[in-house]
């Protein structure tokens, strides 16, 4: 029972953190910048669940961040949980693939999350959408994929703490490889 408690103090710690940095990203950024598009602030939480917890609670922890999220954007439910599924499996995909223990690794994943979290969405409104996008905001994407790894090193940090304090161990097939 108390396993229980631990691991779902953790998942409520990875959400919460999910949650501010989402608010932060979609009220105060555009309070101090306008609309100059900012970093995807919450996808190094996602990205860290992916690349150090197993399959099976990357895939829930994926649902659960879309449900959390779902507050804060006009995209669909739906679209937003195949969307955050599949960026989740694939930062899994290429941590099997590619992987090596530093910060740049880190800053590296989550650059390409941010990228393809929008091809992702691009994608699932012409395969589940009731309107598909049809005028991409190609350079937004580009600079939004460029400032999220500005925040890689810092929250990893962060997150290892949230590990270390709800005593979660990261899985233990990670280790620097090229496969």
């Amino acid at each position: 029972m108390k396993e229980r408690l631990i691991l779902a103090a953790n998942v409520a710690l990875f959400l919460g953190a999910t949650l501010l940095l989402g608010t932060l990203q979609t009220s105060l950024w555009f309070q101090i910048f306008g609309y100059f598009p900012g970093p995807a602030l919450w996808i190094p939480c996602l990205v860290y669940v992916a690349l150090y917890r197993s399959t099976l609670e990357t895939i829930i922890y994926a649902y659960l961040t879309a449900f959390v999220l779902a507050t804060l954007t006009a995209m669909p439910e739906g679209i937003l949980m195949v969307t955050c599924l599949a960026l989740a499996l694939s930062a899994q995909v290429f941590k099997h693939r590619i992987y090596w223990a530093s910060a740049s690794y880190a800053m590296l994943i989550c650059g390409l999350s941010a990228l393809f979290f929008q091809v992702f969405h691009w994608g699932a409104t012409f395969v589940i959408g009731d309107q598909p996008m049809t005028s991409p905001a190609v350079i937004d994407w580009v600079i939004e994929a460029l400032l999220t790894p500005l925040a890689a090193p810092i929250l990893f940090p962060v997150f290892h703490w949230f590990d270390h304090i709800t005593g979660r161990d990261p899985e233990g097939d990670v280790t620097a490889r090229v496969s």
